[in-house]
């Protein structure tokens, strides 16, 4: 029996390290890329043109409530109830900032005007029970 010689021996062994580096290269790069559809429809962007926006998270993530005018009570905000809204966006058009309120029928302002184009995240630690476009 032929024993391997020095060359195939040391070709088998390149040849095995180089597939084992592509392997962990294409992992590497599979677990490094981010989910673009994910990144594309969260956060701050989710926010239509012309609306208020609120989550029940930081930075614009979580469950989104929406509104295009004022809100006398969050009544139609499924979550608003029992959870603190975290974040806001006023990315509304008409240059007016909005007022958020601690109680429904604008009782109880929470803060200063929240400015066209602002976002804003909040304390997290109380409801809100309605908001005006009157800043």
């Amino acid at each position: 029996m032929k024993l391997p010689g020095l060359w195939e021996v040391l070709v088998r062994s390149l040849r095995s390290i180089a597939l084992s580096a592509v392997a962990t290269a294409v992992t590497a790069l599979s677990l490094a890329t981010p989910n673009v559809a994910h990144a594309a429809t969260s956060g701050w962007s989710t926010c239509p043109s012309t609306y208020f926006c609120v989550w029940n998270d930081w930075n614009g993530e979580g469950r989104m409530c929406k509104w295009q005018d004022d809100a006398i009570n969050w009544d139609d905000c499924s979550w608003a109830d029992n959870q603190y809204p975290k974040s806001v966006y006023n990315h509304g058009t008409s240059g007016k900032g909005v007022t958020i309120y601690y109680y429904t029928g604008w009782f109880s302002p929470i803060g200063g005007c929240v400015e066209r184009g602002e976002t804003v995240n909040l304390a997290g630690n109380y409801y809100i029970g309605s908001h005006r476009w009157d800043c």
